[in-house]
């Protein structure tokens, strides 16, 4: 597969007068990754890693019905200039969940910018839901998130960001939406016609009566967006309701919610995993209660 360059990148309007690393080998990189059902499993058909971005096969956990599927980002975080490219295609007959080993953290920005831009694919009797992990952008960070989606008529996906204040709970040195700028893009096509786009451009660092207008008093911000759910009107006895529920023309959902850090991140998780159950009618909600995952797993449900 072609070697992923500065040039497959996306760079928006506000920040042409920016950079990327031109030259680091460790800095632009990312994974181009297929997804194959074999004997009712999801495999890795082709695939391509480039630096600092890796890839694990599959887990398969006995009692669930759907496998994990890990990014890898064994550096710091996304450092000034960096750059990474993520496309998935899942096949026909996969049910995976695609999340990072932990959040991602998003440095000082310096005269650069860092991004990261997914390609995500769902085909025909395909069920994804990929949790790219908590953002946490540090003072001075300059980020730059596009995600591209292409679904099939009858294919099952969620896409689920979850937005923290920066480094905070860490005294004199906690950093509270200290951040320098943020580019978020999100765009859902089904059939090749857009059903969803949203483009967030927030300017940092935050007043505090700008954290109140864009958070309340959470501090903490969830993004769900989820295809057609058998459990799109039954979320008043669930603890995981969203704040906010908004129902799309194309019969599809986005929920939303500000709540402190320590409670945004379950409520984002359950309800992604209780929405990819009701699209089989599996019994259980997926890895919720699994034993596979130690209590300081990032979206452990364990305690």
């Amino acid at each position: 597969m072609k070697r992923i360059e500065v040039g497959d990148f996306v760079i928006p309007p506000e920040f042409t007068a920016l950079q990327l690393a031109q030259k680091s080998a460790g800095q632009i990189g990312g994974l181009r990754v297929e997804l194959l059902n074999t004997a009712g499993k999801t495999r890795l058909g082709e695939c391509y890693q480039q630096v600092p971005l890796r890839i694990l096969p599959p887990f398969h956990f006995s009692g669930e019905s759907a496998s994990l599927l890990y990014i890898l980002n064994p550096t710091a975080g996304l450092l000034a200039g960096d750059a990474q490219l993520i496309s998935i295609t899942a096949r026909a007959g996969t049910r995976t969940i695609v999340t990072g080993q932990s959040a991602n953290r998003i440095h000082p920005a310096g005269q650069e910018f860092s991004t990261q831009q997914w390609h995500i694919r769902v085909e025909e009797g395909a069920e994804l839901v990929v949790l790219p992990g908590p953002t946490i952008p540090y003072r001075g960070s300059r980020y730059y998130q596009k995600v591209e989606v292409e679904l099939a008529a009858e294919a099952n996906f969620i896409w689920a960001d979850i937005w923290l204040p920066g480094r905070y709970e860490r005294g004199d040195s906690s950093e509270w939406f200290a951040f320098d700028r943020i580019i978020q893009e999100l765009e859902i096509r089904r059939g090749g016609e857009p059903i969803y786009r949203e483009r967030f451009d927030w300017k940092g660092p935050w007043t505090a009566d700008q954290r109140d207008w864009f958070c309340g008093l959470g501090n903490g911000l969830g993004n769900l967006f989820s295809t057609r759910s058998a459990q799109s009107d039954a979320w008043d006895a669930n603890p995981a309701k969203p704040e906010t529920i908004l129902r799309l023309d194309s019969g599809d959902q986005l929920l939303r919610w500000a709540l402190p850090p320590r409670e945004l991140t379950p409520r984002v998780v359950e309800a992604a995993f209780r929405i990819a159950a009701s699209w089989s009618s599996d019994e259980k909600y997926w890895l919720l209660e699994s034993e596979n995952f130690p209590p300081n797993h990032w979206f452990s449900q364990r305690v």
